[in-house]
């Protein structure tokens, strides 16, 4: 390794695949983060990492896996930020709203349906296909 070098090597981690189905999950943190934009690699969208913690635990290790989803923050009526929101606090959103708080819903039970996706890489991922209110008790 050449000291003169600055170079940051970060490891890849692999998130575990949930297998297809219906999961009720607690979120846990929601963090800001910029990511690429979709068409032009050169400007970035804000968008939150926000992470649950699930009851799933294949192996009973007493330790459930983790869900992390990357979501733009984007408010419009079809983006995945508004369904969860609408999901967990159970009121609709205006996408010109400067006021949305998504630590609202840090603690907040939530039921995510997930479903196995293959990527261009031919890495398989948790993806979720649907936001649903957590069941009742």
């Amino acid at each position: 390794m050449d000291p003169e070098k600055n170079d940051l090597v970060v490891e890849r981690q692999v998130a575990p695949v949930f297998p297809d189905d219906d999961y009720e999950m607690q979120l846990m943190d929601i963090q800001n983060f910029e990511r690429p934009a979709f068409n032009n690699p050169d400007e970035t969208t804000p968008s939150f990492k926000i992470t649950f913690n699930s009851d799933y635990d294949p192996e009973s290790t007493g330790k459930p896996w983790e869900f992390t989803w990357f979501i733009s923050k984007s408010l419009s009526s079809r983006s995945n930020l508004y369904k969860l929101a609408k999901a967990i606090l159970g009121k609709e959103f205006d996408e010109t709203s400067d006021t949305f708080d998504a630590s609202l819903m840090i603690g907040k039970k939530i039921r995510l349906v997930l479903k196995t996706e293959t990527s261009k890489l031919g890495r398989d991922y948790s993806k979720v296909e649907t936001v649903l209110s957590a069941k009742a008790k």
